[in-house]
């Protein structure tokens, strides 16, 4: 019984295999497999295109180019070991070496200054930022000695005051008289044109401005009329405490100037000061300045103290 029932399943599994034979060739039959499967002969292309001939020669140029020697910085008159690092900015094809002074890589400004104040060396225009945002430049700072990072260190505020123009106001005397009492002419006082004065210790002018010093009697010869009167009277101005000498029918113009100034700092603010004026930069109030020159092309100022003693002279530019 054992050997008939392995013979069955022989002969099952030779039908079943026989039906899915069947079964697959019908299938491949009915959707023509055959033709929709098609092979294509591979041909090798041969056309490269066109030669980079540049990229060629540069690779060729690079590789029968000899390296560089390594160059190693000095310290102390001895070679830097490889092992140390060194601040080195590549710049044009240049080394530069931030721990020696020369070359600069970013002149006027030394290689200390940048490399202690950790300033951005790599910017070509570092020497025009304002680092602490102080309203000076480093390179200000640098010629200041003052710190670029440090708004509290800048230099002097009066570096950022100049002149833009010198105005002047007329004040035109003229002696008409040489004999007492002496008569004086002033065309540009608001008060009056004419004042009469007699000998020395009398005053005129609007507010007794001028005082009488003294009189110089003078002539000189004359073709027309033999002798002219150049009488000198010499007065005193109250107002600018000096003396003026004034020659008889001879304008002479004591004209009151004033400065006008510009204050740059982050913002402009001006300022119109007459001379020997006091005045204060708007935002610094804690000092007092004079006026103590007016000239065409430059003007100035002092500090004045509590007291009113002045301190040293401060040139302020035009420009």
């Amino acid at each position: 019984m054992k050997d008939k029932s392995n013979y069955e399943k022989v002969i099952l599994t030779i039908v079943a295999l026989a039906a899915l034979g069947g079964s697959g060739w019908m299938i491949y039959k009915s959707l023509d497999f055959g033709s929709t499967v098609q092979t294509e002969k591979v041909v090798p292309k041969k056309d490269f295109g066109e030669i980079p001939i540049e990229q060629v020669q540069s690779a060729i140029a690079s590789a029968v180019t000899p390296t560089k020697p390594w160059i190693a910085p000095v310290r102390r008159e001895k070679p830097v070991p490889l092992n140390k690092s060194v601040l080195l900015v590549l710049k044009e094809d240049q080394l530069f070496d931030l721990f020696l002074e020369e070359p600069q890589i970013r002149p006027p400004l030394t290689n200390s200054f940048l490399r202690e104040n950790g300033l951005p060396y790599q910017h070509p225009n570092v020497a025009d930022l304002d680092s602490d945002n102080d309203g000076f430049t480093n390179l200000e700072e640098f010629e200041g000695k003052t710190s670029p990072v440090d708004a509290s260190k800048h230099p002097p505020i009066t570096n950022k005051l100049f002149m833009v123009n010198r105005l002047a106001k007329d004040y035109r005397v003229i002696l008409k008289s040489s004999s007492s009492p002496y008569q004086i002419a002033t065309p540009d006082d608001l008060k009056r044109k004419n004042w009469f004065a007699g000998g020395p210790g009398e005053s005129f002018g609007s507010d007794n401005r001028f005082t009488v010093v003294k009189l110089e009697r003078k002539v000189v010869p004359d073709p027309k009329i033999g002798e002219r009167d150049v009488s000198e009277l010499t007065v005193k101005d109250n107002v600018r405490n000096n003396e003026v000498v004034l020659v008889k029918d001879v304008e002479n113009n004591i004209a009151d100037y004033s400065a006008e100034l510009e204050f740059r700092l982050k913002v402009i603010s001006n300022l119109t000061v007459p001379k020997d004026g006091l005045f204060r930069i708007p935002g610094f109030d804690a000092t007092t300045y004079k006026l103590i020159e007016v000239n065409e092309d430059d003007a100035k100022i002092a500090p004045v103290n509590a007291a009113g003693e002045l301190g040293a002279a401060i040139e302020i530019k035009k420009g």
